[in-house]
């Protein structure tokens, strides 16, 4: 009897072992239908013959896929890579859409602002500016702004457009009775423009600062648009075969030995993924070129005095004013050669009645804007090539990287062996990056020829006639104001001397060629120059600082002391 007992208990005790070193197996290998698939089967088993899989081979012979659950594996795998990629190249494209269209709204509002100092100036010169007048100015300012955004207009043709339509408007204060010239003879007027020149120079001069100031915006502008054209061309690039492959036995061939919780290993995960973004590591190079271009090109933007010439650009359209109406002695022989004797029409010119709003459009210096562009647009400099990072590790495909024994290695959980495989580009994908490479190379090169930072004396030019404040970072917190330097020749000042720029044309409402003003006040008496919002909450670096009157206070001085000086010498 006891040896009868002893042999049930080693039985006993047997069984349970067998049953518990199964409940382990079952743990350890599972086979996940729900990730597998349908085809997959319900526990690890050797597969039938011609139905084992080819690429997720078992070292223990057992598997959860047979050959038709690893193709649409294969397929899963690829799609589900392929899905994730496309989510961070619409987060990139996203990111310079936002830039652009930030920019393009701070630009508005850049013109906004210098259009309603443009608007302020010529009321305060010409109280009686007639509506048509006002609508030239502020067309002039929407083209600029549409050329930078929309690329559809070359800046000749706008600044030609506005000349052509102020040449009759201005032409109307030589007729002392103030009648209005027929459609017919302002056409004549438009058309011979180029014979008669009423501007001289000054249209050329004005194209000039135009397209130094604005064609590196536009280039800018360009840039991020190209930024998000060469997104989306990459978007085309396809898997090769060897990466669906790849991306199999990464993914889901661990899976297959029915092992559910593991990782793949960080090296082996970061080698799979580099190898199908192939096309993408080799376009970095070009890619880096492209926004170091762009950020190079914000830089200088920040840097210019852009918003000093934008402020004070209603100077140079004055004094074109100025120049054509002093010229009346040798212009109207000049119209009477090429378009006859006036003729005039019944209609009245309105006077421009809307009061102009006090409060500047602008909020934020430029260089603070684009020290943002600068920081926003730089994140996305190394897109490429940290593409293969961002599934591995911000993704958390694969196991921790200091992990390296306990992970999937592409045949059984142990550490990662890198491999030898074909790394090499298919003929479709080489022409596409080819293509790609060539595109960037171009607009590179365009782009460049903005990004050579200019000297000093270079930067002054674009101050606007005379009322700049410098340039370089050192000045970049001040904005000048309104107003005509001591330079200008027919801005209308009376302290030179002579009165050459004193024009009488023998009518109240004809404009005042003896004074003007350095900057306009309105009701509140409040200086406007400088384009910022004086209501608004300053913080340090991004809110246009108001202009100071330090100069002023120097030239108050100067005359109190020559006082105190012509008192001395008539005392003697």
């Amino acid at each position: 009897m006891g040896s009868f007992h002893k042999i049930h208990v080693v039985c006993l005790l047997s069984f349970i072992l067998k049953a518990w070193h199964a409940e382990c197996d079952t743990q350890q290998l599972s086979c996940s239908v729900e990730q597998l698939g349908a085809n997959a089967q319900w526990n690890p088993q050797v597969p039938d013959k011609g139905k084992e899989p080819q690429v997720c081979v078992s070292h223990t012979k057992k598997t959860c896929c047979t050959r038709q659950t690893e193709a649409s594996l294969r397929i899963k795998a690829a799609k589900n890579i392929k899905t994730q990629l496309q989510t961070k190249y619409m987060a990139a494209k996203k990111t310079m859409l936002s830039l652009f269209d930030d920019l393009k709204g701070h630009f508005h509002s850049l013109m906004e602002e210098s259009n309603r100092q443009s608007i302020t100036f010529l009321l305060g010169k010409q109280p009686n500016l007639t509506a048509d007048e006002v609508i030239a100015v502020s067309k002039l300012f929407k083209d600029l702004e549409n050329y930078l955004a929309e690329d559809k207009q070359e800046l000749e043709d706008i600044v030609n457009a506005f000349f052509r339509s102020s040449f009759p408007m201005l032409l109307r204060y030589f007729n002392p009775e103030g009648k209005t010239l027929s459609a017919k003879y302002k056409s004549c007027l438009k058309d011979n423009m180029d014979i008669i020149k009423p501007f001289g120079t000054r249209q050329a001069e004005l194209l000039g600062k135009f397209e130094e100031v604005f064609e590196p915006v536009g280039s800018l502008f360009k840039g991020l648009k190209f930024g998000v054209e060469v997104l989306s061309l990459a978007q085309q690039f396809n898997f090769t075969d060897g990466c669906k492959n790849g991306l199999l036995e990464m993914k889901f061939c661990s899976l297959c030995q029915g092992l559910t919780q593991v990782k793949p290993c960080y090296e082996f995960c970061m080698d799979t993924t580099r190898k199908c973004l192939l096309s993408e590591a080799q376009l970095q190079r070009k890619w880096g070129q492209l926004i170091d271009t762009v950020l190079s090109l914000a830089k200088n933007i920040g840097n210019s005095n852009l918003e000093n010439f934008l402020n004070s650009v209603h100077t140079d359209l004055w004094h074109a004013a100025t120049f054509m109406l002093l010229q009346k002695a040798n212009l109207m022989p000049q119209v009477l050669k090429e378009c006859g004797e006036p003729s005039y029409s019944d209609a009245k010119t309105s006077p421009y009645k809307e009061s102009v709003s006090p409060t500047p459009h602008v909020k934020e210096r430029l260089f603070a804007k684009m020290d943002a562009v600068h920081r926003q647009l730089n994140a996305l400099s190394s897109f490429f090539h940290d593409l293969a990072q961002e599934f591995c590790v911000v993704d958390g495909l694969a196991s921790q990287k200091e992990n390296i024994d306990n992970c999937w290695n592409g045949t059984f959980v142990a550490r990662y062996e890198p491999k030898q495989g074909d790394s090499s580009l298919s003929l479709e994908s080489k022409n596409h990056l080819t293509f790609l490479e060539r595109k960037i190379h171009g607009q590179v090169k365009m782009m460049e020829k903005y990004t050579i930072t200019r000297d000093d004396d270079d930067d002054d030019e674009l101050d606007g006639s005379g009322s700049g404040s410098g340039s370089g970072d050192k000045n970049r917190n001040k904005i000048s104001e309104s107003g005509c330097g001591e330079d200008d020749e027919d801005c209308g000042s009376t302290s030179s001397g002579e009165n050459n720029n004193i024009v009488d044309f023998e009518r109240e409402n004809d404009f005042d060629f003896i004074t003007t003003p350095s900057s306009i006040k309105s009701s509140g008496n409040e200086v406007l120059g400088g384009g910022f919002d004086p209501t608004s909450t300053r913080k340090s670096g991004d809110v246009l600082a108001q202009g100071n009157s330090s100069s002023s206070l120097a030239v108050t001085w100067l005359q109190f002391f020559t006082l105190l000086l012509l008192v001395w010498l008539t005392r003697g």
